[in-house]
């Protein structure tokens, strides 16, 4: 990973990757130089949302989220994480906030999104139905 990082410096898909591979502890820090790095990208936004939601700081995870969405509307894994987040932590009320604004968005972008709105399977459903498998297809 470090000599992927020296090759590809501002990679946020790298920093991302780089950030979650750290131990619990080192994380934060990990996720401080990456956010300066990778200039706010929105998979390394996304994954300083994972952490805190790991870490059980559910109204920062949340804000967190909503920064990833902000920056990047088109990148449908971050739709994805969030919704999948609102999911286990929100109210009905919020799932729906987040399905409806992500059919709004209207992403086309990410690697498990774009499976997904490619399979043939998926091509009569709506995109919150796509947003629902996707979170589905999504590792913790």
């Amino acid at each position: 990973m470090a000599r992927a990082l020296q090759e590809c410096p501002a990679s946020g898909l790298l920093w991302a990757e780089a950030v979650w591979m750290e131990g619990r502890v080192a994380r934060k820090t990990k996720s401080v130089d990456a956010l300066k790095k990778a200039n706010n990208d929105p998979r390394v936004i996304v994954v300083v949302a994972r952490m805190f939601w790991s870490e059980r700081s559910l109204s920062k995870a949340r804000t967190w989220f909503e920064k990833a969405v902000t920056v990047e509307k088109d990148l449908g894994d971050s739709w994805a994480w969030w919704y999948k987040f609102e999911k286990q932590h929100g109210t009905s009320e919020q799932q729906e906030a987040v399905a409806a604004r992500c059919a709004l968005a209207d992403p086309h972008h990410g690697p498990v999104w774009q499976a997904t709105m490619k399979n043939p399977a998926h091509a009569a459903l709506e995109m919150k139905d796509i947003l629902a498998v996707v979170a589905e297809k999504l590792a913790q």
